[in-house]
């Protein structure tokens, strides 16, 4: 499944874990082509697919881009450079070594999804070094035909994370460093897990998405962000800080992350107008792994002062 945002950019729905509507990659074609995110390890046959019916040459791209190595966004990429020989794959300094080896990755990912969970999704493969390319805060990629790319450095969800904005069209692929924004939810959701999320790099992420004005945002989760683009921004930025507080005030009041998960779908539930029972699983989910991040950042912050 695929959908055109403008002419030459594409979104992918990896159809995760079998599911349309949860994870997004975006194709850019010039006279080179790039792909951003590819899904879990088990999307990567449903990207292929896409791939080739978007590309005049099969299913080959010159780059694959993961905007951070979490198993949603780089878990097919091992997989697509598998069947692509020639594609570059451009990552984030902080996460070429679990590209390199996915074991520690994995073994993260396991403690938060568990076994089963981790059977829909797969394992990614190890991918060889001279495959990679390593960029750190920022990168300028010339696709030609008037697709020029802006990687830089976008830390604050994870510490290996990277975004793409599009020049010339003004479109902004995010990756996780925004929060999530589901069908039949108006506001975003943060996306927060443990081990890497960090509130002042998150909030200065996305102080600086402010400043570059995008037109459009492009998100992983899920779709494209047209209207009202500065106020979404600036909505995140509020409920970072909102939800932050709340986790310190429970850590400092010795409660346990039961409570700051329940605090979080609370706030959901008040905003979206749902009745608990109605939010997703997936959302729930997410909201649980943002709590357990939010609860590790405020018993860091809170044991250094």
């Amino acid at each position: 499944m695929h959908t055109e945002i403008s002419d030459g950019v594409f979104l992918i729905d990896t159809l995760a874990a079998g599911t349309p509507g949860l994870v997004a990659g975006y194709l850019i074609k010039g006279e080179r082509s790039v792909l951003v995110d590819a899904g879990y390890p088990s999307s990567a046959n449903s990207v292929l697919t896409e791939l080739k019916l978007l590309c005049g040459r099969g299913s080959q791209v010159d780059y694959l881009i993961p905007t951070h190595v979490h198993l949603d966004h780089a878990g097919a990429i091992s997989r697509l450079a598998k069947a692509m020989p020639k594609a570059r794959v451009i990552v984030n300094e902080h996460g070429l070594k679990h590209l390199i080896d996915p074991s520690k990755l994995v073994a993260t990912a396991t403690s938060l999804f568990g076994e089963n969970a981790m059977a829909v999704y797969g394992t990614p493969e190890p991918l060889p070094r001279d495959r990679l390319e390593a960029v750190g805060e920022l990168y300028d990629l010339d696709l030609g035909a008037g697709k020029r790319l802006r990687i830089f450095y976008t830390p604050g969800h994870a510490w290996h994370h990277i975004s793409v904005l599009l020049e010339d069209e003004r479109l902004l692929i995010t990756g996780d460093a925004v929060g999530l924004r589901y069908s039949g939810f108006s506001f975003p959701i943060p996306a927060t897990p443990p081990p890497g999320f960090d509130e002042e790099q998150y909030v200065k992420t996305l102080t600086e998405f402010i400043n570059v004005n995008p037109v459009g945002l492009l998100l992983p989760h899920f779709g494209y962000v047209r209207e009202k683009v500065g106020a979404f921004l600036e909505t995140n930025i509020e409920t970072i800080r909102r939800w932050t507080s709340m986790a310190a005030e429970t850590v400092k009041a010795g409660e346990p992350v039961d409570r700051i998960f329940e605090a979080f779908m609370a706030d959901v539930v008040n905003r979206s107008g749902l009745a608990r029972d109605e939010i997703p699983d997936h959302v729930t989910r997410s909201i649980k792994f943002s709590a357990m991040g939010c609860y590790t950042y405020a018993q860091e912050k809170i044991a250094k002062q």
